[in-house]
């Protein structure tokens, strides 16, 4: 351990002499949040220490922790540790530095749009955490001063007639104390006039309210920043991403840092089997991420590839989003000339977009952050514009990215996760065995005697079914053996200071949150690197590593399994249709008499190979009907399932 400048503690610096071996990889996953993403930068520099990264994913916050252990790894794969050391590792400190104004360096980075401040300091009182609950204070401060008193009282004559209430009032209650007969009745329609005059003042502040959500918050983009600072003003959240990520990487301004940056560094897993004859280099590094489509109404993948849509921007729709270097560097792709050129529309890059429109684009947390405007060209009709939001509506905790049948190197995940969820014996970092019981038996039970109704057992509910439509398919993922055992859950405490959308968290909570991060960090490699007994000076497999390949094995044989049953019958199935033998023949036959249509007409050696595939699937169905006969020691529980799905 050593101390920083400030005298915190924090990881130990990386030593260029003492570099993880060149053959030893891992993958990390991280999963979204917002200031909770603090946790991950010291999580990362623990696994720096002993292993290389190859594949790096997150959403949310997620991204941008990924975007900077990416392009520190870049760095490191050229000879240097300055990624690490100098930008990863103060990411948390410089975070919790206060600024001139007295908050921290994480709230300065957010800037609502020019007109959007008021109704930022009220999201920002929303969320403001005071001793487990609401910044109530918070609120009704910003309501009464930005939405009463300080509109109403711009002006001189607004000022006098306020000083002459508050003198009438004063006046009024000295009258009543040395003459109550007199003055009561007059203080009874005073009170049904202030009664009345408070209904209309609660209803001014309901209107400009009103106003300033549905101008700001019903606008393009649906929030209160874009990211970027003002003009000639304090750096915003994406200005300050924007130098991380090029000062981890070593690289300049002016030259970001791209996906097939990373893809082409030094190094990597399997260069050799490429100069061996791979006729595709393989991606050094494998950054992804995650954002939402909207328009569409799915998740989408970053970068984009050959097989996933392709996306289109125009320049006027992404300045106000990003650095003009980075726009420079878009703005270089060729327009598009398919009879579009007047609307200005230009391909988004796949390989030579940069890595921090990537981490924008999934970090679009709703309201907080303006979605971000990107066009699609369809088959038949006009172009039209799709709104990009934060990853995590549908995939906040991706665990699937980089899964393999049989990993060579450990894909981590770490997850967050609310106290609620833990059991009393559960410290603040847990992770599963895959021999156990699934994660939610674990929890403590709910007490059999109800609770009173109350509105917030309705808000709860209502918050329950929101995390159930967004969560369900990651929490799923999250169950199985295989996978369980490689998650790191950090626990949160719930409705307290840290984490969510409190931007006012202070300086100690933000450094204790990093602290966390170490901990799950130390915590997986103690787990993964845990050397097996063995003769002096020889290598021996972590067991823990092993147990963990091998449980991904038999998870996978069981899923394979339940999807090849039946495959013999079905293709040969009569009833209604053709046995897949005859179909295959009738294919051959349509290149001449166009029946099927002839798109689907076959060659014969293209039959010949559907003919050996559908042989080798009916063999393999035999092969796992026979051994799912014997009884295995370890049986996945629950048990998994295999699914189609179209590219992301």
């Amino acid at each position: 351990m050593t101390a920083d400048t400030t005298g915190n503690v924090g990881p130990d610096l990386l030593d260029p002499a003492q570099e993880p071996p060149l053959d030893r990889y891992c993958d990390v996953v991280m999963k979204g949040g917002v200031t909770d993403g603090v946790v991950y930068p010291w999580a990362v520099m623990e696994l720096a220490q002993h292993y290389r990264f190859q594949s790096i994913g997150g959403t949310s916050v997620g991204a941008v922790a990924a975007a900077l252990t990416a392009a520190s790894e870049y760095s490191r794969r050229y000879g240097s540790v300055n990624g690490f050391n100098k930008v990863l590792r103060e990411v948390p400190v410089a975070l919790a530095e206060i600024q001139a104004g007295g908050q921290t360096k994480l709230f300065s980075l957010f800037h609502p749009s020019p007109g959007g401040e008021r109704l930022f300091r009220l999201f920002v009182g929303f969320f403001s955490k005071k001793k487990g609950g609401t910044g109530t204070w918070a609120i009704v401060k910003a309501l009464m001063t930005d939405y009463l008193l300080r509109p109403n009282l711009r002006r001189p004559r607004d000022r006098g007639i306020l000083l002459l209430l508050i003198g009438g009032a004063l006046l009024l209650g000295a009258l009543f104390l040395h003459y109550p007969a007199t003055v009561l009745p007059l203080l009874l329609v005073l009170l049904t006039n202030v009664a009345a005059i408070s209904v209309l003042l609660l209803g001014l502040i309901g209107w400009r309210l009103f106003g300033d959500v549905r101008t700001h918050l019903g606008g393009p983009g649906c929030g209160l920043c874009t990211g970027m600072g003002p003009k000639g003003g304090p750096q915003g959240f994406t200005d300050w991403l924007h130098e991380g990520i090029q000062a981890a990487s070593g690289r300049d301004l002016k030259n970001p840092l791209t996906f097939r940056d990373l893809w082409a560094a030094p190094g990597g897993p399997d260069l050799d089997l490429y100069r061996d004859g791979w006729t595709e280099r393989p991606k050094s590094i494998a950054l992804q991420m995650m954002s939402t489509n909207l328009t569409h109404g799915r998740v989408c993948g970053l970068p984009l590839t050959d097989n996933s849509e392709q996306l289109y921007f125009r320049q006027e729709d992404l300045d106000p989003y990003f650095p003009a270097e980075v726009m420079r560097h878009l703005c270089a792709c060729r327009p598009v000339s398919d009879g579009y050129e007047h609307l200005g529309l230009r391909r988004l890059p796949q390989g030579e977009l940069p890595v921090l429109v990537a981490a924008r684009l999934s970090l679009s947390f709703p309201i907080l952050f303006k979605a971000v405007p990107l066009w699609a060209i369809p088959t038949i009709g006009q172009p039209y514009r799709c709104w990009f939001s934060d990853g995590g509506i549908c995939a906040n905790f991706p665990i699937h990215l980089f899964d393999a049948v049989l990993p060579r190197w450990p894909t981590f995940g770490i997850t967050l996760v609310d106290r609620k969820h833990a059991s009393a014996k559960v410290g603040d970092i847990w992770i599963d065995e895959a021999k156990t019981v699934p994660p939610e038996l674990r929890h403590p039970p709910s007490k059999l005697r109800p609770a009173p109704p109350s509105l917030g057992h309705l808000v709860t509910f209502l918050g329950s079914i929101l995390n159930a439509a967004r969560r369900w398919n990651d929490n799923a993922t999250a169950r199985l053996p295989g996978v369980r055992e490689r998650i790191v859950n950090i626990y949160l405490d719930p409705a307290g200071s840290k984490g969510g959308l409190n931007l006012t968290m202070p300086p100690q909570d933000l450094l204790k949150l990093a602290e966390l991060g170490q901990q799950a960090g130390r915590e997986l490699v103690n787990r993964y690197l845990r050397v097996a007994p063995g003769p002096k000076g020889q290598r021996q497999p972590s067991v823990y590593w092993d147990e963990h390949r091998w449980v991904r094995f038999n998870t996978f044989v069981r899923a394979v399994e339940g999807k090849m049953a039946r495959f013999t019958q079905s293709s040969a199935q009569k009833t209604h249709s053709q046995t897949l033998k005859r179909m295959i023949g009738a294919l051959v036959l349509a290149r001449t008499t166009g029946n099927p249509p002839q798109e689907y007409a076959l060659t014969r050696t293209q039959a010949r190979a559907m003919r050996k595939a559908a042989l080798a699937l009916a063999e393999l169905e035999c092969s796992l009907m026979a051994s799912s006969k014997v009884v295995q020691p370890f049986e996945p529980n629950p048990q998994p399932e295999l699914r189609l799905r179209a590219t992301l």
